[in-house]
This record gives C-alpha cells, structure tokens and sequence, in this order.
C-alpha cells in the first residue's frame, strides 16, 4: 500500500519545475497562447499539487510522442492538468482496491475467532445428529424389497 500512496505523495514545486525544465530541453515549446514571461509561473501552480508518479507517466508519454495532439509543443497548463488527473486516477484506484483488500483481510482476522475443544465437540455432535437424520430419512424413502409396486 506504501507505493500507492507514494503515488499519490504531490510533486511539490521543485520536482515540478524539474519534470517541466527536462521537457523543454526535449524540444517541447510553450504553446502560442501561453505568455512566454508567465510560463513558468502558470505551469508551476497547475503542477505543484499533482501526483508526482502520474506527472512522470505523463511527461514520459509527452517525450515518447504518445499524445498525439502534443508532439512538439506542451499542453496548455490546463490541459497538462486534466492529462495529470486522468493518469492518477488509476493510482487512486490502485489505492482504493488495496485498501478495500487489506480492510478484507482485517475484517476475516477479526471475525475467525478460535474455537473452543467445547465448541468443536458440540458441532461434532450436531453433525453427527444430522446426518443421523438423514440417513433415517433416506431409509425411508428407499422401498425394500418386498414392498415394490407391479401393477
């Protein structure tokens, strides 16, 4: 559960301004609309807070041209946002899961109490009863010999 929720740890500014600065020396210009002056200042508020692992899956896949739309020039800082939410969400989801898995597995513990020399021999007893029964009854429905119907 440790890496998930490392996943998760925000990048922080300077890891942030550090991922941003590797792109740009790969070539990646700031798009048009994006005031060359103010740049930095933009992407480093959108990316401050973002989970560092999903922020590395993305800045890989940027220099890796696997976004199509965004083969030469970085995403608007809004849209590098969005591109950063969509890949966490799979952490978080990773993170739920593991949660719920170990929430599980506590709850088994908790409930599987150790039973008693008492206990096993009273639910001996009952199986045996039953299945006393049950052989009773099949004995019953089974005809004998003598009783078959020829008509």
């Amino acid at each position: 559960m440790a890496a998930h929720e490392a996943a998760l740890e925000p990048a922080g500014e300077h890891r942030s301004d550090l991922m941003l600065s590797s792109l740009m020396q790969c070539g990646f210009t700031v798009p048009d609309s994006i005031d060359p002056e103010m740049a930095a200042e933009l992407y480093a508020s959108v990316l401050r807070d973002k989970p560092v692992a999903a922020m590395r899956r993305v800045f890989t896949n940027l220099r890796l041209g696997r976004y199509e739309r965004f083969r030469s020039f970085l995403p608007k800082p809004a849209e590098l946002s969005a591109l950063i939410d969509d890949a966490a969400r799979h952490d978080r989801e990773m993170l739920r899961i593991e949660r719920d898995r170990l929430k599980g597995i506590e709850e088994r513990r908790r409930l599987s109490r150790p039973i008693s020399p008492e206990e096993q021999q009273r639910r001996r007893e009952k199986v045996a009863a039953v299945r006393a029964l049950m052989a009773d009854a099949a004995k019953r429905a089974m005809p004998t010999t003598g009783e078959c119907d020829d008509h």
